[in-house]
């Protein structure tokens, strides 16, 4: 019953941290550049991108001498499309996201579970470890093998940290044994 708890109440911190973080705060888009004309740009994108979806330019159609040239010339790009649009603020992404944190946060409990966690020094250690070694290998190759600005990285990088940080020690709170009154 108390990792249950502890699993609910760490999910709905998780996610209030990452409403001040990502909705409250324009800190972490200070990064983003911004096109001359958006409303031109969209157009441009309909017309150059046939469906919504993920494209590296110069793509692997072409023959590897000319992709070759065409990386040398540039401008090389890694586009994320969604040709159909969507709200702004789209509810399912705030209910994505809180069912992500539920996911995390179970993860992160049965990691606790199976590495022998019992006191609260363990369960520090082990979410500081654990997401030390998981945002650097996710954001950090990014970063590395397809190019994605540092800038922006950075900022997705800090919140991942904070937030496996986060929900190990109050996990801890709720998982650590009780201690033998004698």
């Amino acid at each position: 019953m108390k990792i249950s708890l502890g699993i609910i109440v760490t999910t709905i911190v998780l996610y209030l941290w990452g409403f001040l973080f990502w909705g409250l705060s324009e800190m972490p888009y200070s990064s983003w550049k911004q096109t001359a004309d958006g409303a031109a740009t969209q157009e441009l994108m309909r017309k150059a991108f046939p469906e919504s979806g993920t494209y590296f330019l110069p793509g692997f159609d072409h023959e590897p001498d000319q992709r070759s040239q065409l990386y040398e010339q540039g401008p090389v790009g890694f586009v994320h499309i969604n040709l159909e649009g969507r709200p702004e603020m789209d509810p399912s992404i705030m209910i994505g996201g809180f069912v992500l944190n539920l996911i995390i946060v179970i993860v992160m409990a049965g990691f606790f579970k199976l590495a022998g966690a019992t006191e609260f020094r363990d369960f520090a250690r082990l979410s500081l470890g654990a997401a030390a070694i998981a945002v650097i290998a996710i954001h950090g190759g990014d970063m590395v093998r397809w190019q994605i600005s540092p800038g922006w990285k950075i900022w997705q990088l800090l919140y991942d940290l904070s937030s496996l940080i986060l929900a190990g020690h109050l996990l801890g709170i709720f998982m650590k044994a009780e201690k033998a009154t004698e």
